[in-house]
């Protein structure tokens, strides 16, 4: 369309609604997604069931789907009615669907409704993200891969803490997994001596009293701070620690944390994993360091050995992985789809 001086009027910017809170000073997924390239693109934020329609894009992480749906209760399936309503109203205003796979969104759902509403879901969604090559998608043509960035440049000035010898670290920016249970006998059994668990993060009433008591019984062993942190109190803890230990790499915030170590230039030890394999492959695997099945006190053993042989002056290697670029895939993506759409 014309302007009546003769100007072409500039296009509108293709609208994408994240179903995650909007960027804010604390580290989150959204982060990978929002910022550089992000200029040509207008983003809205809704926790909730789809209810505006004016928009191009729906970008959802699928262990979030269930706030979408109106079912955000941890483990609840999926409705079939809450599925095929939004597949209808994604249909009928021509809304593109982009969801982020993690490992733990890819376990099958159990049921046969259950199963229905995915393979529906699945046929309706545009592009599937991926980090890694080895996370299963539902259609390998319409899967694009966007590794998880690294957040060098955002850590840049914080306070920093001196690495206490011995110190290893379990920690979790929201809730400590139950894996953690099976880590608090490590320092006991461990070869290494006067080995330290230090656990740190929030913690559901059950975990809080298994910590609290072994670290009442053990206080040279393990140590705790059962509380929320801030990403400054969380770097200093990482900082602290001569190995960080992540349980497992299942969820987008577990890869959160495990590159936020590496970020700073720290070692990490996880279960083995295809993904993981991958990745110690490219980062270095003095860097992270595989235990095969859950971290036992022999792996801790052998981590630490390697750590304390590394050379200092060697660093992760996390080319490729630049916020900006991370970024840029995302708004590309976001671009190219609501292109294709606008054009049949």
């Amino acid at each position: 369309m014309i302007s009546l001086s003769g100007d072409a009027r500039p296009a509108p910017r293709p609208v994408v609604q994240e179903v995650h809170r909007p960027t804010a000073p604390l580290l989150r997924y959204i982060d990978q997604v929002v910022g550089s390239g992000s200029e040509h693109l207008e983003f809205r934020f809704s926790q909730g069931v789809l209810t505006r329609f004016d928009i191009d894009i729906l970008h959802v992480a699928d262990e979030n789907l269930g706030d979408l749906l109106g079912t955000p209760e941890a483990g609840s399936p999926a409705s079939p009615l809450a599925v095929a309503v939004l597949v209808r109203n994604l249909r009928r205003h021509d809304i593109a669907l982009i969801r982020t796979l993690s490992p733990a969104s890819s376990d099958p759902p159990s049921g046969r409704s259950s199963r229905w509403a995915q393979s529906l879901l699945d046929r309706a969604t545009d592009a599937f993200i991926v980090f890694d090559e080895s996370t299963p998608t539902p259609d390998t043509d319409k899967t694009v891969l966007i590794p998880h960035a690294h957040y060098r440049d955002r850590f840049i000035g914080y306070p920093r803490a001196s690495t206490v010898r011995n110190r290893v670290l379990c920690i979790a920016p929201t809730a400590l997994p139950l894996e953690t249970l099976g880590l608090l006998a490590i320092p006991r059994a461990a070869a290494t001596a006067d080995l330290e668990l230090r656990v740190v993060g929030s913690a559901a009433p059950s975990l809080t009293r298994a910590v609290e008591s072994e670290a009442a019984r053990y206080p040279r062993h393990l140590s705790a701070r059962l509380e929320a942190l801030s990403d400054g109190a969380q770097v200093q803890e990482i900082d602290a620690a001569e190995l960080t230990i992540v349980p497992e790499t299942r969820t987008i915030e577990h890869y959160q944390t495990l590159f936020l170590v590496l970020s700073l230039d720290c070692p990490v030890i996880t279960p083995r994993t295809e993904a993981m394999t991958r990745l110690a492959e490219q980062v270095g695997p003095e860097w992270l360091h595989l235990s095969d099945g859950p971290v036992t006190a022999k792996a801790l053993d052998l981590a630490l050995a390697r750590v304390r042989a590394t050379p200092g002056d060697t660093l992760p290697n996390l080319d490729g992985r630049s916020l900006k670029k991370t970024q840029n895939a995302y708004a590309a993506l976001f671009e190219d789809l609501a292109d294709r759409r606008s054009r049949y």
